[in-house]
């Protein structure tokens, strides 16, 4: 837990954590561990106490609450695997174990809490794990049990009835739970810059795949090649939000953010650094600025470099504060 208060201003970037989330754990070399955010939340504590930012801690979600997004039997199978003791669910990759549900739960009472305060007008950053945006409707893979993103994105329609969100995915893994959920919806558009589909996980997101039916269209998947520069990655980023904002009225962005594209992460096919997260970064709130009045949303995804993490989350936890300092 952050041991350091920082005080709660409505009008400052709201950070959301839960030390739930770490109870979800397997083998100790495992990529999607429990160090992955508790290294976050104590370089988090060297964060300047005069900084524009509030750490609040949500309350949980209630298993039900998961039924905006995930069906009803996927959810059951799902509790019914955990309390049975088995170690994995659906998946190789989707370890489980007693306290799995508890995280989850925890991660998706941040996510809906960042909706909340999106809706209120504000801004902020869901410091959660597991990720969420390779599971689908009645899918668990990836590491993703659920979809947090989406999950936002239906808590924001329960309060605002027919938002029409942006989400910009910029995990070096395709967020094809994300695209599923949404790819037949006119009102949501998914965007997401990964690797090649041929040769990373989960081997999706080709450029061709641009949604179905009245969703055609509202559906941008941009794999980039292996060993892509972080100026090409962020050209690239931008490029595309360019020409998406100019077709596509929206009243809300969320950013599935993962950064395992990190030139150092085990899992990176690419050459981004730190200086070009940040500069994306940037470039997202200034776009929402511009085009949603600045209610902006970042959910944490991949990343398993925990030097990587506890870097660079806190300096883009500082670099979006101070932007909305500037605007207060």
């Amino acid at each position: 837990m952050l041991t350091k208060k920082f005080p709660y201003k409505e009008d400052y970037f709201q950070v959301f954590y839960h030390m739930d989330c770490l109870e979800h754990q397997a083998f100790v070399d495992h990529p999607e561990r429990p160090q992955r955010l508790a290294y976050v939340l104590k370089a988090c504590e060297e964060i300047n106490q005069s900084c524009s930012v509030s750490f609040q801690q949500a309350p949980a979600a209630k298993l039900r609450d998961l039924s905006l997004v995930h069906s009803k039997d996927y959810l059951r199978s799902f509790e019914s695997c955990v309390l049975s003791g088995k170690s994995q669910f659906m998946s190789v990759d989707n370890y489980i174990c007693d306290a799995t549900i508890e995280a989850i739960l925890a991660a998706v009472g941040q996510s809906f809490a960042l909706a909340e305060s999106l809706c209120a007008g504000r801004s902020g950053f869901a410091l959660i794990r597991p990720p969420g945006h390779h599971a689908g409707k009645a899918k668990a893979e990836g590491f993703c049990f659920a979809n947090n993103v989406a999950l936002a994105a239906e808590k924001i329609r329960e309060e605002v009835s027919g938002a029409k969100i942006l989400i910009v995915d910029f995990d070096v893994h395709h967020g094809n739970g994300t695209d599923a959920l949404y790819h037949e919806d006119p009102n949501t558009f998914y965007f997401s810059l990964h690797g090649n589909p041929e040769h990373i996980y989960p081997h999706s997101g080709y450029e061709d795949e641009r949604g179905q039916g009245e969703g055609l269209g509202s559906v941008s998947n941009k794999p980039l090649p292996n060993g892509c520069s972080g100026t090409e990655w962020f050209a690239c980023l931008q490029r595309n939000l360019s020409e998406i904002c100019e077709n596509f009225a929206f009243d809300y962005l969320l950013v599935s953010a993962g950064y395992d594209a990190h030139k150092d992460d085990p899992f990176s096919i690419m050459k981004v650094e730190d200086a070009d997260y940040l500069r994306a970064t940037e470039y997202l709130y200034k776009l929402a600025e511009q085009h949603c009045d600045g209610k902006i949303g970042f959910f944490l995804e991949g990343g398993y470099s925990l030097e990587v993490l506890s870097r660079l989350i806190p300096g883009s936890i500082e670099l979006l504060a101070d932007l909305t300092s500037q605007q207060a």
